[in-house]
């Protein structure tokens, strides 16, 4: 392994979950160490020991509570700026609870699969994008010309489908007229900036699909991009998920997190849809 070989620290109290982890990302993603915590002690150790690219830790852990040892990390041991995602096995925990978001970088569903997870942290390592894995409808708000321009780009070359909006006024009247009962395909995922421009933020968008529309975590993904500074605002991570978004990309965005992310988001949409409307479901690219 050469000297510029990235390290990742995985905490979880399963055995199996860890050395089955470790062998897929040593498997997929190269360049990279991979350190196994079963206990907050050995996390500790590790921690102090080396310098991570990325800590990744189960979110119930039996000998600590995790929102207790997320905040050791980040306030005594003074891990502030490695990015840290918490990975659930709970259908909506990982959302719907206050976690400390300021915190953590990132949540992930575990029933999403292994192999998901890998690539999941691999969006984190600025190795190579993955490929999109599965097909699905995408509304895109943005108001910036030129950022619009690259992420387009990047969501064509990708070839998902995507209609772009301006603001979150027209974004609103494209989701109510997509989930009214004569639309057959509704959209699959919200791709939406947080600072936009208009009577209405991101944030009241997000607000209004969830609580206006009610359209939970599964009905409809949201993955917020944002610009904000979190060191100067550590809140405005918070209030971002309090909203009701799934995941948040901070600007600018890099092809590997993106991908990765609608792959996890469009994979949650999937699973919803084989269980609501089974003719409807998602399709994986072959």
């Amino acid at each position: 392994m050469s000297s510029a070989a990235q390290r990742v620290l995985l905490i979880d109290h399963s055995g199996t979950s860890l050395a089955i982890i470790s062998k897929l990302i040593a498997k997929n993603i190269p360049n990279v160490i991979v350190d196994a915590a079963m206990n907050v002690d050995e996390a500790f150790r590790l921690l102090v020991e080396h310098k991570y690219a990325l800590i990744t830790s189960s979110r119930n852990l039996p000998d600590i509570d995790c929102h207790e040892m997320i905040n050791k990390i980040r306030t005594d041991l003074g891990v502030r700026n490695t990015p840290l995602i918490v990975i659930s096995g709970e259908k909506m925990g990982i959302y719907e609870e206050k976690m400390a978001c300021n915190l953590v970088n990132g949540y992930f569903d575990k029933k999403l699969g292994q192999q998901k997870l890998v690539d999941y942290i691999n969006s984190f390592l600025n190795t190579e994008p993955p490929s999109a894995m599965i097909t699905g409808n995408i509304l895109y708000v943005e108001d910036s010309a030129t950022v619009a321009l690259a992420t387009k780009n990047l969501l064509s070359k990708h070839d998902y489908n995507y209609l772009h909006a301006i603001n979150a006024e027209q974004a609103l009247q494209h989701i109510q007229h997509s989930f009214s009962k004569d639309n057959i395909q509704p959209f699959d995922l919200l791709l939406t900036d947080i600072q936009l421009e208009g009577h209405m933020s991101g944030r009241d968008l997000i607000r209004e699909i969830r609580h206006g529309l009610g359209l939970g975590y599964e009905q409809l993904p949201i993955l917020v991009t944002t610009s904000s500074n979190f060191d100067a605002d550590p809140d405005g991570l918070n209030r971002i998920f309090s909203s009701g978004s799934n995941d948040i990309l901070e600007k600018p965005v890099g092809e590997a997190m993106l991908i990765a992310r609608l792959n996890n988001l469009l994979m949650l949409r999937k699973q919803y849809l084989e269980i609501h409307h089974p003719d409807n479901s998602l399709t994986m690219i072959q």
